[in-house]
């Protein structure tokens, strides 16, 4: 059985890119925004999710995004959230991670990279979930 990998992104062409990319790996879980990721997350519990910043209603800020991280870290301390976002400015990151995200990307996003990253991120969160 595959591991269940949850993307949220608001949009299509990237959510679309990215299940294409990594589903030969993963499970994939897709959401657009915020309430349909909380869903997701709390229906399947993934390990890990790939965040974009900018979300609906306001996808020109990095609010809606942060505000998901923290809820999806409420949810479960454990979950690595990697945010992807092509909001990169130093501050965003630096936001990000402080909140408690495990990376930060940015977009375009290195594909290599990016699956490199996944697996420590899925053998870290199993780790820690057994222990």
């Amino acid at each position: 059985m595959k591991p269940l990998l949850l993307i949220v992104d608001d949009d299509e062409e990237i959510r679309a890119q990215l299940r294409w990319a990594l589903a030969k790996d993963y499970e994939i879980a897709l959401g657009q925004d915020r309430a349909g990721a909380i869903e997701i997350f709390r229906a399947q519990r993934p390990l890990v999710v790939l965040l974009d910043l900018g979300l609906p209603p306001r996808p020109s800020t990095p609010d809606e995004g942060l505000a998901t991280l923290a809820e999806l870290l409420a949810i479960d301390d454990t979950a690595k959230i990697i945010i992807v976002s092509g909001q990169g400015e130093k501050a965003n990151a630096l936001g990000a991670v402080g909140t408690g995200a495990y990376d930060f990307l940015c977009k375009p996003v290195d594909i290599d990279e990016l699956k490199l990253l996944l697996r420590r991120c899925f053998y870290v969160a199993q780790l820690e979930r057994e222990y």
